[in-house]
C-alpha cells in the first residue's frame, strides 16, 4: 500500500476474498483524511458494486491484479478502479427495466443502478487494455 498526502493506492487480486480488504482499506484511508461517514458509506457501496461486477463479469483470472486509488480534494473523494478485464462502460449501460410483477423480479442486475444512485459523478475510460472507472462522491458545499 502506497500513501501520499491526499492520495492512496491499493493492489489486490481479482478474488471475492479481497472485497473485505478493499472495504477496510477504503474506510481506513478515507477516515484518516476526515471524509464524512456518509460519504465513506456511499463510496463503500460503490466500491462493493463495482468490484462485484468486475469479479463476476470481467473474465479476469483470480490471480489477476486490480488497482484501487483514492484521491481527495476539498469536499470530494474520487475512487478509481483499474482492471484488465473485458471492456465494460457502466456509464453507458442501459438501466434495467423495472419488473412489473414479483414473478418478473430476478436477483441481481442492480449494480449499475446502485453506482449511479450513490455516486455524484461516474467516468469510464478503456485505454491500453485497461478499464478505468472513476467514482466521485461530494459532500458539504461541494455536493
Amino acid at each position: 500500500m502506497n500513501v501520499v498526502r491526499n492520495h492512496a493506492t491499493l493492489a489486490l487480486q481479482a478474488h471475492v476474498d479481497e472485497l473485505r480488504r478493499a472495504a477496510g482499506w477504503l474506510h481506513a484511508e478515507a477516515g484518516a483524511r476526515a471524509v464524512p461517514d456518509e460519504a465513506i458509506g456511499r463510496l463503500d457501496l460503490c466500491l462493493h458494486e463495482a468490484l462485484a461486477n468486475i469479479l463476476d463479469h470481467s473474465g479476469l483470472a483470480a490471480d489477476a491484479t486490480l488497482q484501487l486509488a483514492l484521491h481527495l480534494q476539498p469536499g470530494s473523494a474520487t475512487l478509481t478502479l483499474l482492471d484488465s478485464g473485458h471492456p465494460y462502460d457502466p456509464t453507458m449501460a442501459p438501466a434495467p427495466a423495472r419488473p412489473t410483477t414479483l414473478a418478473d423480479t430476478l436477483p441481481g442486475g442492480l449494480g449499475v443502478v446502485m453506482l449511479r444512485s450513490q455516486a455524484d459523478q461516474l467516468a469510464y475510460e478503456h485505454r491500453d487494455g485497461s478499464n478505468q472507472l472513476q467514482i466521485t462522491v461530494r459532500w458539504g458545499e461541494a455536493a
